[in-house]
């Protein structure tokens, strides 16, 4: 009522949209439902997503990742096919949907990160949340060399011919590195050309030049998309990632009036479906290998 602006009835906030990316009215509203505790501790200029495209796309975007391309197909290939994907499903609405909608609903109510939620439910477990900070920082660092790898491969692949698809020659010399010949030319490209790998782990040296560039244009891609928060990271697929604590921050950036739970069941199901699909393509990948090198082994 007017007399008491602090007490809003049930019906009032049962009519608001739960969209409301450009209604600040609103926004003002339900900021008046929180406690005096989560008022003062949540930073009250923090930005918010563009639209609710580009915050789904993000969620999927750390959601899908390299475990759902390569791990998952794995898992079910060595745990019993078809039965790995029946308790699977059966675990990710069990477990998974309602872990997700968790953290989802924690940093969409707190609007802060995973250290700051955790201090907010209670400061004698605040390390948790550092803990997970922690572990983002570790998954990061080999992560970004992973991503080094693929963007040395995408530069070396404007060549023709792929300098991985044939044996190099030795200097001077009409015939095949013979070391190339005893394997195959992709895996002599890669500990040779690549990782400049030496015999034994003994024999140190400097790092590599053409790795180090690539971790640095790495980190410094990683560094430009996220200078400018959502506004720019929304602009860019472990299987469904949680515990990092990256769900909550990513949900701290939207109105609390948006509908979590069905965010949640959205990013479980995309992520799924990406795994299941990237399963289809890197066993038909292995199975042509496989064949091929079983013909090139007979006829040998």
């Amino acid at each position: 009522s007017p007399k008491n602006p602090g007490v809003i009835s049930i019906r009032t906030l049962d009519s608001l949209s739960p969209d409301i990316w450009s209604d600040e009215d609103n926004d003002e509203i339900l900021e008046t439902t929180d406690s005096d505790g989560l008022k003062d501790k949540a930073p009250p200029d923090r930005p918010y997503w563009a639209n609710k495209i580009e915050y789904l796309l993000a969620q999927v975007g750390f959601s899908v990742g390299l475990s759902t391309i390569w791990r998952f197909p794995y898992l079910c290939f060595h745990n019993g096919g078809g039965s790995f994907l029946i308790i699977y499903i059966l675990m990710l609405f069990l477990i998974g949907v309602p872990l997700l909608f968790l953290e989802m609903a924690a940093g969409q109510r707190m609007r802060q990160g995973s250290i700051g939620v955790w201090k907010v439910i209670s400061p004698w477990i605040g390390g948790v949340g550092y803990t997970s900070f922690m572990v983002c920082c570790i998954v990061g660092l080999y992560y970004s060399v992973l991503m080094a790898w693929s963007l040395f491969y995408l530069v070396q692949s404007f060549q023709s011919p792929l300098p991985w698809s044939v044996c190099p020659l030795l200097r001077n010399s009409s015939t095949y590195d013979p070391e190339c010949v005893r394997t195959t030319s992709t895996t002599y490209f890669w500990y040779r050309n690549v990782l400049k790998a030496t015999d034994k782990i003994e024999m140190g040296g400097l790092p590599v030049k053409h790795l180090s560039v690539s971790v640095f244009v790495t980190w410094l891609i990683i560094c430009i998309s996220m200078i400018r928060g959502p506004k720019s990271s929304g602009k860019i697929f472990l299987s469904m990632g949680h515990g990092f604590g990256s769900f909550i921050a990513i949900s701290s950036y939207i109105p609390r009036s948006n509908n979590c739970v069905m965010d949640a069941f959205a990013v479980a199901l995309l992520n799924l479906v990406a795994s299941l699909t990237a399963m289809v393509f890197v066993f038909a990948t292995m199975g042509h290998l496989a064949t091929k090198n079983n013909n090139k082994c007979y006829v040998k």
